[in-house]
């Protein structure tokens, strides 16, 4: 390559180079979103009052009363089912505004109009009494009543009624806000106020002189100004010293199941993990990267380096480790290298459309200097690659440097508007969320060992659904302009990017689980393995973790799932069910050899049937004389010899692994489970989330169950019992105790009624009997299939007893789920649990 022509080269770079600086030097600021204009309605009653004659606006006066009572019944029953906590206090606020006015008052013939009634009341009462805010969680919405005119010696009353229903904690304060008059001018100067605590007592007075005061009714007079007071409950006492609780069963049991459930994922890698360079390297990279991630509970400003760590260092160190680990170079071509570059254009090219759309840089600017950028950087690729003479080569390079031009131009206007606070909203979301994607790329490739296109793209749809819905992402506002809105949020968690980053790491590292026990599953050696007991342990356990709560972490309330008691339960559970009695039992190495045990095991139940019938019908047979004593000796003899001859133990055949894998086994388990769960989300409800991570976590109750069913599959040989249903019910007892231990503290609450708490925990033993049950009658077919026999040859749809456990599973769920449609709140929140509102803001 020559002098000239590398000269050439390197100046049509700079070139290139050169245009993307100009234009990102030249790019102007993009103003903000304008804000909303204000389309309400002039308030015709403020213009009535404005019309008046000064003396008019001083004779009038305003009076208001309130009163808090207990909300009675039929107070009630307008509130949506399920949201009155019978353990807290249900309060009804009545608020009676007087206005009286004299009979030529303009005000009077404003009201007789009715402007815009009823949805101006609310602007009404606010003008000309201010408004009046009562805290706690409010039961329904406020209502107003039809404003009552009545007229008398000369003068005019309006009378203005309004509800409020709240709800309170039994020994929460209660504190009313008398907020100011919003009419300009004012339409009273003074306000007279009188409030009726009844079961309540003055605990707290703000800005208030009174000039009534007795325990039924306190009265006073204020301005054209806010004032505040706070109520207590009449009859709860207030201790001296404040108790510190020294020891909390939540966090012991939270302690304890965190280093359970660490020192099963640690047994879960297998010590063979851990003697390998590579894997020791990843484990203290993401130990560095853990507690940076939690930068933002102490500090806010340091948010962006949290930001840094999860979306850029710790996919650089997935994708490391991944390419260590896999021996195979990745199978890119040169098509692939065109279809991601022409993707990063299309991408570019909107953001380059955005600028011109909302000004950041004109559109000659912008033509100009893309134009020039693209066709340099083209030129100084055909310079550079002159010299190997193969034309498609040369083509290729040219086009994708032009491509790579187009996109650093974009990315370069983008980080402008970054920088000036005015961006499209969710482009940062989508360049974090490309970012988070390339870790279940390096994981799913470490997990099956070899990279794939199929994956790239399915980890890509991951990320993006990670950070939001298609409905989120296709917002019409979502690329236009950002504006100032809140985050979603689940409970008090703010769903910011980087909350929803860390929780689609855990949910990874779930899948990742998954992907262990499938990869150890395909050996039939894998049911005695301690390591795959240890990874279906995890799995167990993380499905068991319940949400709520939260902890005090540098003076700052951060909310964390709470480790519940059903965790621990879980573990405990399964390690019982697989680590009973066993017995010797003969794994066939394929199908035609569990054909063989299956049909020998048959036989010799024939051989046991026939002998308790020549019991049975010896007796009678000898006694009349048709049977001899040594007749029936030798029939015994050769009943006996032959079953001998086909072994001690008949059942042995109907639990073994039928010559398949674990994985073979878990699968079809796992779906039987599923299926049979479904019909309970009428009672739960249908999972919900602001997100793919939030769903997933809102389904965990869809899941625990057939996750039980896995282990079932997975480790059959193991599971406590002889044949299908034994080990079925084994695992209904399992299941059934670690289902029930998370409603223990709720089903000791002495204010839920007997009657509630039967019924709660008869729908739960339902569903789990009727999982259980048809998963033990499925295997039974299955095994029978599996070995070419027909499943009527050890259960007959013509036997009652044949039947009767399966009829009981069925009879129990359907009593119970139909028993469910009918419960009251208390079981209803009782199986749901403290519901978790997800606000979102689109």
């Amino acid at each position: 390559m020559g002098k000239l022509r590398t000269a050439i080269a390197f100046g049509l770079a700079l070139v290139s180079l050169g245009a993307i600086v100009w234009c990102t030097v030249a790019a102007r600021p993009v103003a903000g979103p304008a804000p909303p204009e204000d389309t309400a309605a002039p308030n015709p009653w403020v213009a009535a009052a404005a019309r008046a004659d000064p003396e008019v606006g001083w004779a009038r006066t305003a009076a208001t009363e309130v009163t808090i009572a207990r909300a009675a019944e039929r107070d009630l029953e307008q509130v949506p089912e399920g949201r009155i906590d019978p353990r807290q206090r249900q309060i009804k606020v009545s608020v009676v505004h007087r206005l009286t006015m004299v009979r030529d008052d303009p005000l009077i013939e404003a009201l007789r109009q009715g402007a815009g009634f009823p949805a101006t009341l609310q602007q009404v009462t606010d003008a000309a009494f201010g408004a009046i805010k009562v805290d706690g969680a409010g039961l329904a919405p406020t209502t107003r009543l039809t404003p009552r005119l009545t007229t008398a010696d000369g003068r005019t009353t309006a009378e203005f009624t309004v509800t409020l229903l709240r709800q309170v904690r039994t020994d929460a304060l209660l504190k009313l806000h008398f907020e100011a008059p919003n009419a300009v001018p004012l339409i009273v100067t003074g306000r007279s106020i009188a409030v009726l605590p009844g079961e309540w007592a003055v605990l707290r007075l703000e800005g208030i002189t009174p000039e009534h005061e007795r325990r039924e009714r306190l009265a006073f007079t204020v301005g054209a100004y806010p004032v505040s007071m706070t109520l207590a409950p009449s009859s709860h006492g207030f201790a001296d010293v404040a108790e510190a609780d020294d020891f909390s069963w939540a966090t012991a049991l939270g302690v304890l199941t965190a280093i359970a459930l660490t020192a099963v994922l640690l047994r879960s890698l297998g010590e063979g993990w851990w003697s390998r360079l590579p894997n020791r390297e990843l484990g203290a990279g993401l130990a560095v990267a853990a507690p940076a991630l939690l930068i933002p509970m102490f500090d806010e400003d340091w948010s962006a380096l949290a930001y840094v760590i999860l979306f850029l260092a710790v996919p650089l160190l997935a994708l490391r480790h991944a390419g260590r680990v896999i021996p195979a170079n990745p199978p890119w071509t040169t098509r692939d290298l065109f279809m991601v570059t022409g993707v990063g254009v299309l991408l570019g090219l909107g953001m380059l459309s955005w600028s011109w759309l909302h000004g950041q840089l004109s559109g000659q600017h912008l033509l100009a200097g893309g134009a020039v950028a693209a066709l340099a950087a083209a030129g100084a690729a055909v310079a550079f690659s002159a010299d190997l003479g193969v034309r498609p080569v040369i083509v290729r390079l040219a086009v994708l440097s032009a491509e790579a031009a187009i996109g650093l131009l974009a990315l370069a206007l983008w980080l402008r508007a970054l920088l000036n606070g005015v961006y499209p909203p969710d482009s940062v979301r989508l360049v974090l969320a490309l970012g988070w994607a390339m870790i279940p790329v390096a994981a799913m490739a470490v997990a099956t060992k070899r990279w794939s296109r199929q994956v790239v793209v399915g980890a890509v749809l991951i990320g993006l659904l990670v950070q939001g819905w298609p409905t989120e992402w296709l917002d019409a506002g979502s690329w236009s302009l950002a504006v100032s809105q809140p985050e979603p949020a689940i409970g008090s968690l703010t769903l910011t990017p980087l909350v929803r980053g860390v929780l689609g790491l855990l949910l990874l590292g779930f899948v990742m689980l998954v992907l262990r026990l499938w990869r150890l599953g395909g050996r039939p050696a894998a049911v005695d393995d301690p390591v795959a007991e240890s990874t279906m342990i995890a799995v167990l356990m993380v499905l068991y973790i319940t949400p709520g709560g939260s902890i005090s972490l540098a003076d700052i309330d951060v909310p964390l799932p709470l480790l519940a008691i059903t965790s621990l339960v879980a573990w405990g559970t399964s390690r019982w069910l697989l680590n009973g009695p066993r017995l010797a039992v003969p794994e066939p190495a394929d199908q035609h050899e569990h054909r063989r045990l299956v049909r020998a095991a048959l036989h010799r139940r024939l051989l046991l049937v026939a002998e308790q019938e020549l019991y049975r019908a010896g007796r009678n047979r000898i006694g009349a004389g048709e049977l001899s004593i040594p007749e029936f000796e030798q029939q015994r003899d050769a009943l006996e010899g032959a079953m001998n001859r086909h072994g001690s133990h008949p059942e042995t055949a109907f639990a073994t692994s039928a010559g398949c894998t674990p994985w073979q086994n878990a699968v079809p388990a796992f779906t039987v489970c599923l299926l049979l769960s479904l019909p309970f989300a009428i009672v739960y409800g249908w999972p919900e989330g602001a997100d793919l991570t939030s769903f997933v976590f809102d389904a965990r109750y869809l899941l625990t169950l057939p996750a039980f069913g896995f282990l079932y599959g997975y480790f059959y040989p193991r599971v406590r019992g002889t044949q299908p249903m034994t080990k079925a019910l084994h695992l209904a007892a399992a299941a059934l105790l670690t289902e029930l231990s998370g409603y223990l503290s709720t089903l000791a609450e002495p204010d839920i009624g007997a009657f509630d708490k039967v019924q709660v925990v008869a729908i739960v033993v339902g569903q789990v009997l009727l999982v259980c049950v048809g998963l033990g009658l499925f295997w039974e077919w299955r095994i029978m299939h599996l070995a070419g026999e027909p499943w009527a040859r050890v259960r007959t749809l013509r036997s009652v007893r044949s039947l009767a456990a399966p009829a009981l599973a069925v009879v129990l769920a359907a009593g119970t789920t139909a028993a469910s449609s009918a419960a009251g709140q208390t079981v209803d929140r009782i199986l749901k649990g403290d519901q978790i509102t997800v606000t979102a803001p689109r």
